[in-house]
Order: C-alpha cells, then sequence, then structure tokens
C-alpha cells in the first residue's frame, strides 16, 4: 500500500517520490478486457509523483501523474541509496526540493476556423471563465462557436483546454481550469 512520501519506480525510469494519493473514477462508462465500469466507479488511484534521481542515482527532475498500479515501493537498500545521494549532494537535494511539484496538466484541443473578430470575441469569453468548469459548461457559454469546430487542414486557431484527471464535479464529469486559444501560424 503507498503512502505520501514513499519512494517508488513506475513506468518512467528513475526513483520518485509520492507526493499525493487521489482517488481515480471513471468519467463515462467503457469497458475493457472482458472488464466494465460505469460512470462514477472507483477505478483506483492516481499518484503524483516527483522525480529525485535516474537509475542510476544521478540527480533528475520531474513531475508527473500515474496510475497508482504503475508504482512499485524501492527496496530499502534503494531507499538508503536515495537517502546517502542526498547526503551527499546537498545541491541536489536542494533543487529536488525547489522542483516543481505539480505535474503538466492534461489538454483537450479543438481546432476552430476564426475570423479575427470570433477569435477576439472568443479569447473574450475565454477570459470571463470561471475557475473550474466542464466541457458541456464551456460550449453552453461558447456555443457560437461551435460551428467553427473545423477538421485541422482547415483550421485557423486551436483551442486548448487545460485539466488534471483528478479533479472532477459531482456528476464526475471532469473539470477543466483554464482554456487558451492560439492562431496557427
Amino acid at each position: 500500500m503507498l503512502k505520501i512520501g514513499d519512494w517508488v519506480t513506475q513506468y518512467s525510469a528513475g526513483y520518485w517520490k509520492v507526493l499525493n494519493i487521489l482517488p481515480k473514477y471513471a468519467d463515462s462508462d467503457y469497458s475493457y478486457n472482458g472488464n466494465m465500469w460505469q460512470k462514477g466507479d472507483r477505478l483506483g488511484d492516481w499518484v503524483i509523483l516527483k522525480k529525485g534521481f535516474t537509475p542510476k542515482l544521478r540527480p533528475s527532475n520531474a513531475c508527473e501523474c500515474v496510475d497508482a498500479q504503475w508504482c512499485k515501493a524501492v527496496t530499502t537498500d534503494t531507499l538508503e541509496a536515495i537517502k546517502a545521494a542526498f547526503r551527499e549532494n546537498p545541491k541536489a537535494r536542494q533543487k529536488f526540493d525547489l522542483s516543481p511539484d505539480m505535474p503538466t496538466p492534461a489538454i483537450a484541443s479543438t481546432w476552430l476556423r476564426l475570423t479575427e473578430a470570433q477569435a477576439a470575441a472568443l479569447k473574450e469569453l475565454l477570459a470571463s471563465l470561471p475557475e473550474r468548469f466542464t466541457k458541456e459548461r464551456f460550449w453552453a457559454q461558447a456555443v457560437a462557436f461551435q460551428k467553427s469546430i473545423a477538421d485541422p487542414s482547415a483550421g485557423t486557431h486551436i483551442l486548448y483546454i487545460y485539466g488534471y484527471p483528478w479533479e472532477m464535479d459531482a456528476m464526475f464529469e471532469p473539470l477543466f481550469f483554464d482554456a487558451e486559444l492560439k492562431e496557427i501560424p
């Protein structure tokens, strides 16, 4: 059983410290390999990890969110080697402590074909979004822009919507915290 503060390995190489453990829920009904889940079913846990070292115990920094099933606790010998590496290299410890402790957010993207006036209006709408919102709520506010959704070859802009996989509303709809419109050069 993982706990905050444990050092683990996962599918990305290296040694990672567990920063947080968050529940993972199904955001839709689906089946996979003969297993079936309904929206809202508990699927396990998300784990936020902070990288301290490569597999050869060279200092390295990153932050990721992974399914807990990928995490394996390090051996006692490896844990002692990690502690020794930090003792012997205080700068690596300081860099680890100061490195980001939130992973890069997930991004949902939509290609749009917009005029300059439409792009300006959409940017204004994006600036007025609430702190957290669902895709459904976003498109309810941006309904006028749905007809501008385009194939990538015809798009003039890309709409990026940012969120974390563990953030959901009471109905198990993914929540997003930011949106950005970029013009395609």
